[in-house]
């Protein structure tokens, strides 16, 4: 984790939290947040502040933060707006270092709303306390077991390297929920940022840069609060770390949804993306692509170059992913004689090996073998810088077909891949029988191999490992 002394760590890393607005609903906001925290296992102290309730999930209740006994590091806020100036007033004057306020009908509600924003603003104005926020689901940190969301959560968090910056409560919602229980990279932090009236995407970008449980940051944004300041902190953040970025509008209506989301004034597109390229920020262009990056970061090295090899069940997925390697901006590798010898010798006489590997030819000599021995071929030659297989996912009632394998066989064809070449990504698109690939899947994925439904988001994610080498090497400069 970053130093103690940080100015952010108390925000991931709470000893106390105070949840202004707790309720003894289990349909309320407020509710949710203590019990959220319970579940989770929070160790630090936890505070329900309601002044009509005495108890709230056995916790004692307080009528004010101001009439909480101990320190509060962070107050998650969830009240009406109108009420919410003068609670922060109050967590200033208690010395709150920050304030998650979950309360929306601010900055993107119109004047009325604007006016009470700057009262937020003017609340803490000469103080060390902090806003998060407003419009917001605030913090998560499974390491410390802490949250500020309002979504239910009721199982373990996997730990992982992934941390996300977001400007929406999407997040918090249908994508948290999807990360939690399908994705199996892992969440190093969540910080939810909202309508961003005070703590700003490239403090906590600085902040995650030094983290050492965060390995790839991904990032949602809707408008960016200091341009030169973001570029300046993403320039230092991408020598080491890949920050992938979804800026939504785009166009003229994003525009105009962003400003009614969060308030946010949204620069051209074109002019955010040259900044991208000047930082070594890596676009994605929708969620299930900053997903599907952030999945392939996680996971698997860094290319050295931008040879692509490539192994398919059938000959159309071989064309296919010619035709998308050279769209994603990679090369099609040229195999050695060597390899080509070695697949000649092991195909019928009819066919004519090359590359891509057809592995079709090769299931009739060697059943399903042949996945292993392509696999085995690509991580071998010196020419290929990344592998991406498409694969099949078959019912066990087809195991006696030639070109049948089952999970454990994948797992010891890519296993042995990776232990002949560990500085090679290896990627797998996935199709076929329901039960069977979600099974695969799994297999896969929990071993660290990622998996695609599709060759075009496949060869995407080994596109972007290679963007990023390439930023890599131009932003650490001449050596």
């Amino acid at each position: 984790m970053p130093r103690e002394e940080h100015p952010l760590h108390r925000l991931f890393y709470p000893g106390s939290v105070a949840i202004i607005g707790a309720s003894r609903s289990p349909r309320k906001f407020g509710h949710v947040q203590v019990a959220n925290l319970l579940r989770m296992g929070f160790g630090g102290r936890i505070y329900p502040v309601n002044p009509r309730a005495d108890e709230i999930l056995g916790l004692r209740c307080y009528p004010s933060v101001l009439d909480v006994p101990g320190h509060v590091d962070v107050a998650v806020i969830t009240i009406p707006a109108p009420k919410v100036p003068s609670a922060v007033e109050e967590c200033a004057e208690k010395g709150v270092r920050f304030v998650v306020v979950i309360s929306s009908g601010f900055g993107e509600a119109g004047p009325e709303g604007r006016k009470l924003q700057e009262a937020m603003l003017k609340a803490v104005e000469g103080t060390d306390t902090r806003i998060v926020g407003p419009n917001t689901t605030g913090i998560l940190n499974p390491e410390a077991r802490f949250t500020t969301t309002f979504m239910p959560i009721y199982g373990p968090v996997r730990e992982g390297p992934v941390s996300f910056v977001v400007q929406t409560g999407l997040f918090a919602g249908v994508l948290l929920l999807q990360i939690i229980t399908a994705e199996r990279f892992g969440i190093a932090k969540v910080a939810g940022l909202g309508n961003k009236c005070d703590l700003s995407e490239a403090e906590v970008l600085e902040y995650l840069g030094q983290d050492e449980r965060t390995g790839v940051i991904a990032m949602y944004l809707e408008g960016v609060k200091n341009g030169r300041e973001l570029m300046r902190v993403a320039r230092e953040v991408a020598r080491d770390k890949p920050i992938i970025v979804l800026k939504s509008g785009r166009t003229e209506a994003g525009l105009k949804a962003a400003l009614s989301h969060t308030g946010s004034m949204v620069g051209r597109d074109e002019v955010f993306e040259a900044a991208c390229k000047q930082c070594g920020m890596i676009r994605a262009r929708d969620f299930e692509e900053l997903l599907d990056l952030a999945k392939a970061f996680a996971m698997q090295p860094v290319p050295k170059g931008p040879r692509l090899g490539i192994a398919s069940y059938s000959g159309a997925g071989c064309v296919l992913a010619s035709d998308e390697c050279s769209l994603q901006g990679l090369e099609l590798a040229e195999l050695s004689r060597e390899s080509l010898e070695k697949l000649a010798s092991a195909a019928p006489p009819w066919a004519r090996p090359g590359h891509p590997i057809d592995l079709e030819p090769l299931h009739e000599t060697m059943g399903p073998d042949a996945y292993g021995f392509a696999l085995e071929i690509l991580a071998s030659d010196p020419g290929v810088d990344a592998i991406m297989a498409n694969i099949m996912a078959l019912p066990r009632e087809m195991e006696n077909v030639p070109f049948y394998a089952g999970p454990e066989d994948f797992l010891r064809y890519f296993s042995a891949a990776r232990e002949a070449a560990p500085h090679k990504p290896v990627v797998a698109c996935v199709g076929g029988d329901k039960a069977a690939l979600e099974e695969l899947v799994e297999v896969l994925e929990e071993a660290g191999f990622p998996t695609y439904p599709s060759i075009r988001r496949a060869i995407r994610a080994l596109s972007a490992l290679y963007a990023y080498s390439a930023i890599r090497e131009r932003l650490a400069g001449p050596s």
